[in-house]
């Protein structure tokens, strides 16, 4: 093995047992399913403000995001803006109110908030298919970009990365719940806020290849294009399950609001940085295939800042995308055994049987993860529209307004669905090709549509912010 590719190994192995070992420090703080999904009210409120960031960067972000400017040019960066955005009003705004309802209704998932906001449990299931399908797609987004850098940093296989992912993620999953999770986001978030600028700095300062032949021709998208992917992406971190557990864990409101201008100024840090090397690598990497491959092949092949920051750059991968991939199982475990397999064993939910869950998912993932279903960007936005759509609606509506009828929130719910799914696939069935006729757009409007005709024919009351 090489001398470069064996310090590359040697220091990705010592973050990775890092992870498992963190995983097995918190096991004992775990004492029941409440402190496996939300620490038990213990966590402390800057490293759950931490980890909200954390979340919001992964492998979509250092691979995806990145490498697609290298197609469509600087104008990518408003999607940037638009994830900025949503993190600052999601901490602003919904992290209080989500902090407090949990507080003095005992909440410990998305679909709980539903079913106690508006009365029906039936509309908790429903809630809760939408998260775990949704975040399923995510998920494997995130574990395919993931591999795809491991296996350039490590010469491995797609194949032999994706088992080398899944199993670490696995093992500190499975040991320590939220924990865990928050405890290395707080790691991670250091190691991927470097990993981003110097990635940044490697790019701008690189020369071109003298004999290099010249870049394909920038393909832009319109305005309506990057509003759009932008949008999808911002409405689903503002109504992402994920997110909630974390404000769920401040505890109370004061504590979210302490840290709500840190997180949205990290990531405007880390997504300003990320989002234009696509663009200024163009004369570095001037043909690929698929601009997935961007970014490895920057660092790997090109070896940008010298051999010493592949690893660098491979734990900042690592890191983004553990900060997401461990909090998404989480939830999907954790919705499964609260909504659909405590109820059929009729019993309280079980932190041993989240485990077993947990561990379900992530191997249909990986099973999933070896016949890619489409690229990051695709697969990451086609989950956000979709959640998103379909869920803010109602929860503007739960957390600002009064509580409307469930039939009307099932409505809401189903047309948001259809909307984002009709938006997606009929303009391409018709050949229409208006860049306004998007998922996210169809989506939200369809599901805003029965909350605005039922508020209008309701008789006029003082608004109630809910307890």
């Amino acid at each position: 093995m090489l001398p470069d590719r064996l310090i590359t190994l040697l220091v990705v192995a010592g973050y990775l047992l890092a992870l498992i070992l963190a995983g097995a420090y918190v096991t004992r703080r775990s004492k029941g399913f409440s402190d496996y999904v939300t620490g038990g009210g213990k966590i402390p409120a800057w490293m759950l403000a931490l980890s909200f960031m954390a979340n919001f960067v992964s492998s979509n972000s250092f691979v995806g995001h990145a490498g697609k400017s290298f197609e469509v040019g600087l104008g990518w960066c408003v999607v940037g803006g638009f994830l900025v955005v949503a993190c600052a009003l999601s901490f602003t705004f919904f992290a209080p109110r989500f902090a407090e309802f949990a507080r003095t209704n005992g909440a410990l998932t998305l679909p709980d908030f539903f079913e106690r906001r508006f009365g029906s449990r039936p509309l908790a299931v429903f809630v809760q298919w939408i998260v775990v399908l949704t975040t399923l797609l995510y998920v494997l987004a995130v574990l395919r970009g993931t591999a795809l850098v491991v296996a350039s940093g490590l010469g491995l296989s797609y194949s032999v990365a994706l088992l080398v992912v899944y199993f670490v993620t696995i093992v500190y999953c499975l040991l320590g719940g939220l924990w865990a999770d928050v405890l290395t986001d707080v790691v991670q978030s250091v190691v991927l806020l470097g990993g981003a600028v110097l990635l940044f700095v490697a790019v701008l300062s690189a020369s071109p290849e003298p004999a290099a032949p010249p870049p394909p021709p920038l393909r832009p998208l319109s305005v309506a294009q990057l509003v759009a992917v932008g949008l999808s992406g911002a409405v689903k971190l503002v109504a992402d399950p994920k997110q909630v557990m974390v404000f769920y864990a401040f505890g109370d409101g004061a504590q979210a609001r302490r840290f709500r201008h840190f997180a949205p100024l990290l990531l405007l840090l880390v997504l300003g940085c990320l989002f234009p090397v696509g663009y200024f690598a163009r004369s570095l990497v001037p043909f690929v295939r698929d601009v997935d491959e961007v970014v490895p092949r920057l660092v790997f092949e090109r070896g940008l800042l010298g051999a010493a920051f592949g690893p660098i750059f491979l734990v900042a991968l690592l890191a983004a995308s553990m900060s997401s991939l461990d909090s998404a199982l989480l939830v999907v475990a954790s919705c499964l055994e609260k909504h659909v397999v405590a109820p059929l064993a009729r019993r309280e939910p079980s932190e041993r049987r989240t485990r077993g869950i947990l561990f379900l998912v992530a191997t249909l993932v990986l099973l999933l993860s070896f016949r890619p279903l489409g690229d990051i960007v695709s697969l990451s936005t086609l989950a956000g529209a979709l959640l998103g759509a379909s869920l803010l609606p109602l929860l503007c509506v739960g957390l600002f307004g009064q509580p409307i009828p469930p039939r009307v929130a099932f409505l809401s719910l189903t047309l948001g669905l259809v909307g984002a799914l009709a938006g997606k696939l009929v303009p391409l069935a018709l050949g229409i090709r208006s860049p306004w006729l998007q998922d996210i757009f169809v989506g939200l409007l369809l599901a805003t549509l029965p909350l605005a005709i039922h508020w209008a024919r309701r008789p006029r009351v003082s608004a109630s912010v809910p307890g």
